[in-house]
């Protein structure tokens, strides 16, 4: 029988934690910024370093452009014929990772992976202290955020999906203490991401929470207009370009459709208008069942977590390094699961 006492716990989760992190440590101990199979160190990151370097040379019109990411990224890292990346980010993210890109590749990675880790480590902490049942456990539950796979799969890709995790933590502690523009304007942060903040903004726009949507509002408006009036029309023009462009190439952005609901739909019914008809009913049913949970009585522990499932089912374009937003809920699940004892069951919420 599975023995789930908290010393246990606490060693289960150090031995996933020290073999998932020492092939990761293995396989990044060559020199360069190949890994030991040949790939690219950091994956994606390579995405964001080209993004900072036409940002910090300010050579704008190559934002946009496939041929001058992929000649730049075959220049800072010789060998990575195999990766191509669509450019329709947002410029934000270019403007953020300018500072970056004076530094070599294999320096900005590290710089960037250690501020994942204190990005995630900030994040779980936000979260953790609200939760008292688990303070007294803290050996197990920081090995099980060690071993966290949305972590790894977040630092295995050099990724940005910890700054939507810690948007979210902030949205958390906010709820909590029902200042709810406060909480918008944390997940307003998500919108360089466009569909996320989309689909938050869904959860609490069919939940009725008012002042979350104007504070996520608001502060996306914010971060989109700054961004523009630094820039000027002709990027926001091209960004608007890009952006219409995503459903004629949202295949070639999925590289593994079947990590979103409607990437799986797409897989499982042949016809495309099929597809999307029950992806959108679906993701309508999941919105009037998690706006339900959040106006019941149930724990904010539960309906916190059912905001982040909710999120996460129907946004459109998931990643397996988006799961790192899984983190709260599992803390939060954890919490109310100890603090309500063994066997313990949600009450009803609907």
């Amino acid at each position: 029988m599975f023995d789930r006492s908290p010393r246990k716990l606490r060693n289960y989760f150090t031995i996933i934690a020290v073999t998932m992190w020492a092939v990761w440590l293995v396989d990044m101990s060559g020199p360069g910024p190949l890994d030991l199979v040949g790939k690219v160190k950091g994956t994606d990151f390579l995405h964001f370093y080209v993004m900072g370097s036409i940002a910090r040379e300010g050579r704008w019109e190559q934002l946009f452009d496939a041929d001058a990411h992929e000649a730049r990224a075959r220049a800072v890292v010789p060998g990575s014929e195999d990766v191509v990346y669509i450019p329709v980010e947002s410029p934000q993210i270019a403007l953020a990772f300018a500072p970056l890109a004076s530094q070599r590749y294999v320096v900005a990675l590290a710089l960037w992976l250690s501020a994942v880790l204190a990005i995630y480590a900030w994040s779980c902490v936000l979260i953790w202290r609200d939760c008292a049942p688990l303070h007294a456990h803290r050996a197990p539950i920081a090995a099980a955020c060690l071993a966290f796979p949305g972590f790894y799969s977040e630092i295995l890709h050099g990724q940005l999906a910890v700054l939507a995790l810690l948007a979210v933590a902030f949205a958390a502690w906010a709820l909590r203490r029902n200042r709810t523009f406060a909480a918008g304007l944390a997940l307003g942060f998500l919108v360089f991401k466009p569909h996320w903040v989309l689909a938050v903004g869904a959860v609490f726009l069919f939940a009725r929470e008012w002042r979350v949507v104007a504070g996520t509002v608001v502060a996306a408006v914010a971060q989109v207009g700054i961004t523009f009036l630094v820039l000027g029309t002709s990027v926001a023009g091209a960004y608007v370009r890009a952006l219409q462009a995503i459903p004629r190439i949202a295949d070639r952005l999925e590289p593994q459709p079947s990590e979103s609901l409607r990437g799986l739909f797409k897989l499982l019914i042949p016809s495309e208008v099929a597809s999307l008809l029950v992806y959108a009913a679906l993701a309508v049913a999941t919105l009037l069942m998690t706006a339900r949970i959040w106006r019941s009585g149930a724990a904010i522990e539960l309906r916190l977590s059912a905001v982040v499932l909710a999120a996460i089912l129907i946004n459109p374009h998931v990643n397996a390094y988006d799961l790192i937003l899984l983190a709260p809920v599992a803390l939060l699940l954890t919490s109310w699961a100890v603090d309500c004892g063994p066997g313990a069951v949600p009450t009803p919420m609907l």
